[in-house]
């Protein structure tokens, strides 16, 4: 608690403009603002955005108790921006009752054995990415490492979803598309005086533009399959199993419009959040040489010249330490909203009902009481023994309590494969001259992509071995 602040009085408030408040600082760059409010005022700070207060929270503890207390906070109600673009999935829905059976219905959906159907389609996908990057670009060639992996990652959860390559759905659901829809609902997110969207401003026709055009797409694709019905010997691909599952207590499926909110979300979820991570794990470790030496090394040893399959990827675990490493100094989604419910304390502070708070994983995941050298890219961070000792809130990419993350064993998986494939083949170096710089929408990009050359590894083949069978993944 601040020095002078009695308990239950306002959380101290970072200083602002009159009437517009932190408007322009949020806008320039939301991470800065509240890490700058962080440092000046502690844990938890109050910010205004014109008459909406906001409150950052920025330590492990008070983390947990947003988002494990759903009863006290909840998500942002109808005019979360986001649900302009995911409509009510699980991952904007504030009605518990509805996000509880969704939840149920498609848990299975995630399950091992969905994973392991899966994992075929994933290394079609990243073997085809690898053809392509061979032919596109000669050794020693810059490239774009975040463009690079949108575009996988992409191909993947189109293939996962539809059975499908990216070919077919890139026109509508392209890393542009994506990009228009993201950025128009982040700065409503973050302002206030946005106008509304039913004002024919161009920005608002372009992004209906963009949004016809995804659900002209997800209602066709929904009403194809319908008609095909299931396929003999069961469901072939997640939206095979969303139109399959069923209500436990009703024995109902899903509508259409749900079947596109989940649709949609469950691409946004499992495309660019692990793509922007991937980008960032590359940059650092073409910053820390020892760092990709060791990697190389465990590659090299456990898979040679072919591609890795489930039980190879149990085997290279320092992998996947370096994917959680990047996930926690450049969190995907760094900040996680929630609403107040009713007037509330939290760290001994008042909270009013009606406040909007932001849980800021950028912040957390630095935070000194609970991580040793937190500016450091170190990826024994994710050691079993430090894992173990560690406070449970310390750590949330995928967030916490009844809301984690449904896709996390999926975005794990996909990750731990592409830096297996992309690692034994190639090696990328940042170009010094090319800014480095983050920009938080609803995700931690880099600004200007990820200027890299790509050097092929004197171990790497041409061509891809496709493994013959997929294992079951650990989950």
């Amino acid at each position: 608690m601040t020095s002078g602040q009695r308990p239950g009085g306002p959380a101290p408030e970072a200083g602002g403009l009159p009437l517009l408040g932190n408007v322009v600082d949020f806008r320039r760059d939301i991470l800065d603002a509240l890490h700058q409010g962080w440092q000046a005022h502690g844990d938890l700070v109050r910010y205004r955005l014109g008459t909406v207060v906001v409150h950052g929270v920025s330590s492990p503890e008070l983390a947990g108790e947003v988002l494990t207390d759903s009863a006290t906070y909840g998500k942002l109600g109808p005019d979360n921006p986001l649900r302009l673009i995911l409509g009510e999935g699980l991952l904007t829905s504030d009605d518990h009752e509805s996000w509880m059976r969704n939840r149920r219905m498609m848990q299975p959906i995630y399950s091992k054995q969905a994973l392991s159907g899966m994992y075929r389609a994933m290394v079609d996908s990243v073997a085809e990415q690898l053809t392509h990057m061979a032919r596109a670009y000669p050794s020693g060639a810059e490239v774009d490492v975040h463009g690079e992996m949108m575009r996988v990652t992409l191909d993947i959860v189109s293939r996962c979803m539809f059975s499908t390559d990216v070919s077919r759905t890139r026109d509508k659901l392209s890393p542009e598309a994506v990009d228009v829809a993201v950025n128009y609902a982040f700065d409503r997110l973050q302002n206030p005086f946005s106008p509304p969207t039913a004002w024919p401003t161009p920005r608002n026709r372009r992004f209906q533009r963009v949004m016809a055009g995804l659900d002209g797409m997800m209602y066709g694709l929904i009403e194809e399959r319908r008609a095909a019905g299931v396929p003999e010997g069961g469901a072939n691909d997640l939206l095979d199993m969303l139109l399959a599952a069923r209500d436990a207590d009703t024995g109902e499926g899903m509508t259409d419009r749900e079947l596109r909110d989940e649709i949609i979300t469950t691409f946004a979820a499992g495309h660019e959040t692990t793509a922007v991570t991937l980008t960032w794990a590359f940059y650092l470790l073409s910053q820390h040489r020892q760092v990709l030496r060791r990697a190389q090394e465990e590659v090299d040893r456990e898979l040679g010249d072919r591609m890795p399959d489930v039980e190879d990827l149990q085997r290279m675990p320092y992998l996947l330490q370096i994917f959680e490493e990047a996930l926690r100094m450049y969190p995907s989604a760094p900040i996680v909203p929630r609403l107040t419910l009713k007037d509330t304390v939290l760290g001994g502070h008042h909270v009013p009902k009606g406040s909007r708070i932001m849980v800021d994983l950028f912040n957390i995941h630095r935070h000194p009481d609970h991580w040793d050298d937190p500016e450091r890219f170190d990826p024994d961070h994710f050691t079993a023994a430090r894992r173990k000792g560690r406070y449970r809130f310390a750590y949330l990419p995928f967030g916490a309590g009844p809301h984690l993350c449904i896709g996390k064993h999926f975005a794990l998986l996909e990750a731990h494969l592409l830096l297996a494939a992309l690692i034994r083949r190639y090696d990328f170096r940042h170009i010094p001259s090319h800014r480095v710089v983050n920009h938080a929408t609803i995700t931690l990009r880099p600004k200007y992509g990820m200027a890299m050359t790509l050097h092929e590894r004197h171990r790497a083949r041409r061509t891809a071995a496709v493994p013959a069978t997929a294992g079951t993944p650990t989950d």
